[in-house]
């Protein structure tokens, strides 16, 4: 059944590009797209109905105004991943490298690919699946599997239709599969990142203009503000959810956060006054009901309330010359606007904020410039400091990867990582309260996740395995569940 699924995904896939491809001498004005992320959003806290209007205005305004741009987030990669861009020519000038360039497992598709970036349309075709099992803990012992098969183009539309800077980026995703976490641990960090949005669905779509040199970039359309806001890329080494993509913190607090693979109407803009500073910011439509499996993503209403984030980044190295200890420092803020029940008088209460910070640092280079080959660590801290709304007020993240431990397996990586998120104490009251009259109710105080992976390459990177090993504390974070150990495997494919 699989494998029939897989077959079926590549062959329409690969139809409809070489229909791209044949039809583009009669008509270049035809857009068309590529790449993405691999992030599931997990379920947001319980929150009241959102009223309808102000981000529809909002954006409304800015579609008439704006032009804006996709997200260049790559699937499944980053520390140890895959990206299309080429590195430098000279190794001694090039600075550590923390995604490095992919191949494709099927080469060239026979020219095909080769003839579409040359026209301007680069297609990436992906399958990734995370196999865990709960060997002992948790609510019973069981595996579950879930994939994800996505399709990415990116339009040149300088190639295409002679328009400098700017770019058009479509992303569609299907996902299989069932959640460990649901059957049989409990927890509430889910195990496999490649569970959530199990259907087909239309992810993204969207105009990036870059001006000014490329100082400044704007995007509009249907992006996620988990492509841009909150990422570290090593993050994207772990299958656990609490750090692939983004750390999973925010989304217990924020129904207008949204992250691969769902989407919104949305507009961003980020200016880089040189080559290590940023600063951006970007408003979303928060209405969480779009994302629905039952919509496919293709629920273009704009009927929510309004979810806006800005962010200021530095980058230490990473600029030819440079040493090797490249390191990447973010902070920023989140508003949402959406309607959130009180704990502590169950009344509605309108609007929720909160701040962030995430870093990683290359500590120990193992050997010349242009290896790529180094120790590094990374973090996170997200806070979300109205305790009476906000699900999960402090969350953080930490670890280390490694890659090229042997120089024989120079891109093979290695991980480790620890999940922290505490619950808050006005829901700890009020669950106390609904114990004394059903002591079956649980107390909801912190829950952990421990995760050790290993990610082998293999042909030029254009696949991997990854062993996998989980350890859940506290899964659901009332102690009435016994602590899970989880064993599974990660596997990837860039076509």
């Amino acid at each position: 059944m699989f494998t029939a699924r897989l077959s079926g995904a590549l062959a329409l896939a690969l139809s409809l590009l070489l229909s791209a491809a044949n039809s583009h001498a009669q008509d270049t004005s035809k857009p068309v797209a590529a790449q993405a992320s691999a992030k599931p959003t997990p379920t947001p806290p319980p929150s009241k109905p959102v009223d309808h209007g102000p981000a529809a205005n909002l954006l409304r305004a800015l579609l008439a105004t704006t032009i804006s741009n996709p997200t260049t987030a790559v699937c499944s990669g980053l520390f140890p991943g895959w990206v299309t861009e080429e590195p430098q020519a000279n190794p001694a000038l090039r600075p550590f490298l923390l995604t490095l360039p992919q191949s494709n497992l099927l080469g060239d598709w026979s020219g095909l690919r080769t003839k579409l970036v040359t026209m301007g349309i680069t297609p990436t075709i992906t399958y990734v699946a995370d196999i865990a099992g709960n060997v002992s803990g948790g609510k019973s012992q069981g595996a579950a599997y879930a994939d994800n098969i996505g399709l990415n183009l990116l339009f040149d539309l300088d190639k295409l239709a002679g328009l400098e800077g700017g770019s058009f980026f479509v992303a569609v995703s299907q996902r299989d599969g069932s959640s460990l976490s649901q059957r049989h641990v409990g927890n509430i960090f889910t195990i496999q990142q490649n569970y959530g949005g199990q259907t087909f669905k239309l992810i993204d779509a969207a105009y990036q203009q870059k001006l000014v040199n490329d100082h400044i970039e704007l995007r509009l359309g249907r992006i996620a503000s988990g492509d841009d806001f909150f990422v570290s890329e090593y993050d994207y080494l772990f299958m656990q959810n609490a750090f692939c993509g983004n750390p999973v913190g925010v989304f217990f607090n924020s129904p207008g956060m949204t992250a691969y693979p769902n989407d919104t109407w949305g507009a961003l803009m980020k200016v880089m006054p040189d080559r290590r500073t940023y600063i951006m910011a970007g408003i979303y439509n928060g209405d969480p009901s779009i994302r629905e499996n039952s919509r496919h993503g293709v629920d273009f209403s704009m009927d929510g309330t309004i979810f806006a984030i800005g962010e200021i980044g530095y980058q230490f190295n990473g600029q030819p010359s440079n040493s090797q200890y490249l390191g990447n420092y973010k902070a920023g803020f989140w508003y949402d606007n959406s309607n959130y029940t009180n704990y502590n008088t169950s009344s509605s209460q309108r609007g929720n904020w909160g701040f962030y910070g995430l870093f990683d640092q290359v500590l120990i280079p193992f050997a010349q410039p242009g290896s790529n080959r180094g120790f590094g660590i990374f973090g996170s801290l997200l806070a979300s400091p109205e305790q009476s709304i906000s699900q999960l007020p402090y969350f953080f993240t930490a670890g280390f990867a490694c890659r090229g431990i042997c120089a024989s397996r120079p891109t093979d990586t290695a991980g480790f990582g620890i999940a922290y998120g505490d619950f808050s104490a006005d829901l700890r009251d009020a669950e106390e309260q609904q114990q004394q009259l059903d002591p079956s109710i649980g107390v909801r105080n912190h829950e952990t996740a421990l995760e050790w992976t290993y990610r082998i390459y293999l042909r030029n990177s254009a696949a991997f395995i990854q062993p996998d090993i989980q350890y859940i504390i506290q899964p659901g974070g009332t102690g009435k569940i016994e602590d899970a150990l989880v064993l599974g495997c990660q596997v990837g494919i860039n076509f």
